[in-house]
């Protein structure tokens, strides 16, 4: 029992840390001032901010939960191959997270244009919001997100694969909805070149995924999950 906990855990932390490191994607850090005076035009409206933020949070996390509970219904499909499937996904995760140290995206973002659905106040507006969001940042998070998604499917558990993608749009929620007026502030102070903490972030976030490919591959999660 305890060492499901500590998988659970393990499992929850990175993908946590996954959408913490993905709002912080180098792409996707110049947009942050758009997105937040999309989402909450008048700060100072408190009713308005609980409003268009909370639909922002569950476009996003809806969206983010159904790519996770296709990708564990998925493991749960191919759970006699679980050998196979946990080499393969281990392999993945290590490609992934070195793609990620490395800055290279497996899709180029395409335009959508925001602000056709920022029209009114409404809740309805944000949740589409969230939802299209989340299809912007599959670009530039992209490592990282199917690192995540690979990680889901090994759990072989739809409702578990939801979960931990839910998890992984608190990561970028919370600091979205927290953090953005901070580094709106400081994005519009643009420095050439990449920041020395985000080539950090990118080489600890990386090494975490390589670190959970192992694991995987060697089946060590999933002997751990096994009463899930």
């Amino acid at each position: 029992m305890e060492s499901l906990s500590f998988s659970t855990s393990v499992s929850f932390i990175t993908a946590l840390f996954g959408g913490i490191i993905s709002f912080f994607s180098p792409c996707v850090l110049p947009l942050i001032p758009v997105f937040f005076g999309i989402v909450i035009p008048d700060i100072s409206n408190t009713r308005l901010v609980i409003k268009r933020g909370v639909g922002f949070f569950i476009g996003l996390s809806l969206f983010f939960s159904f790519l996770g509970s296709l990708s564990g219904a998925l493991g749960m499909i191919l759970a006699r191959y679980q050998i196979l499937i946990n080499i393969i996904a281990g392999i993945l995760i290590i490609f992934f997270g070195l793609l990620y140290i490395f800055n290279i995206r497996l899709f180029t973002t395409q335009k959508i244009d925001l602000k056709r659905y920022n029209k009114s106040s409404s809740f309805f507006s944000t949740f589409l919001l969230g939802i299209l969001i989340a299809l912007i940042w599959i670009p530039c998070a992209s490592p990282v997100l199917a690192s995540i998604l690979t990680l889901a499917t090994t759990t072989g558990n739809a409702v578990r694969g939801a979960l931990l993608l839910f998890v992984y749009s608190l990561g970028i929620s919370i600091p979205f909805l927290f953090l953005s007026g901070i580094v709106s502030k400081i994005v519009s102070k643009v420095t050439i070149g990449e920041p020395k903490w985000e080539k950090s972030l990118r080489i600890v976030g990386g090494m975490l995924l390589i670190v959970v490919g192992v694991v995987i591959s060697f089946g060590f999660f999933n002997n751990l999950q096994g009463g899930f």
